[in-house]
């Protein structure tokens, strides 16, 4: 991750507009003051916007060493990248039987998504199930996660292993009261 995730920085954004606000508030608060002769009301609001812009410092010297931390991080651990990969593909399939029906794809994924067809997307998705902190079936993509596949209007969360598929659909079949035998087949 070379930068901030876009919904982190709009959230950075709008805090620096709010701070500032709040710095021309005290600013004003501070030119009334004086025009009243009330100097011990400046000198604390004085004191309140230093603090203010000392925090609005601080924020920004911290995003800039976490961006300067992170530029910097890639290029120290590419060579390493190929010692520390491990194989992604899988050795073997999943194998799903509801009612009878057979359901046995390519790869878990593929499966996965054809078992929750099955069970029928919307009843699955009002069980409000979530997978990798992303919900399992939404009407709309999660905000930058890219492993979720568009089926029948819905995006559905395909960050799935043996493991954890496994898991989801025996656990969907009892939220459902529908039999469910998942196996896991190795080539």
């Amino acid at each position: 991750m070379n930068r901030l995730p876009e919904s982190v920085n709009q959230k950075f954004n709008e805090l620096f507009a709010v701070i500032g606000k709040a710095g021309d508030d005290l600013k004003l608060a501070t030119a009334e003051a004086a025009m009243a002769g009330n100097f011990d009301q400046v000198s604390a609001v004085t004191e309140h916007c230093l603090r203010l812009q000392s925090l609005e410092l601080e924020i920004k010297t911290c995003l800039s060493h976490f961006e300067s931390h992170f530029k910097q991080k890639p290029q120290e651990s590419a060579g390493n990248k190929k010692a520390r990969r491990r194989p992604r593909n899988s050795r073997g399939r999943l194998r799903v039987t509801i009612a009878g029906k057979i359901i046995e794809e390519a790869t878990i994924a593929e499966t996965f998504v054809k078992t929750l067809r099955i069970f029928n997307l919307e009843r699955v998705a009002k069980l409000n199930k979530t997978l990798s902190a992303v919900p399992l079936i939404a009407k709309t993509p999660a905000n930058g996660y890219q492993t979720q596949k568009r089926c029948d209007g819905w995006y559905i969360t395909t960050h799935v292993n043996k493991h954890n598929a496994t898991a989801l659909i025996e656990e969907i079949g009892k939220d459902l009261n529908i039999p469910v035998k998942v196996e896991f087949l190795e080539r």
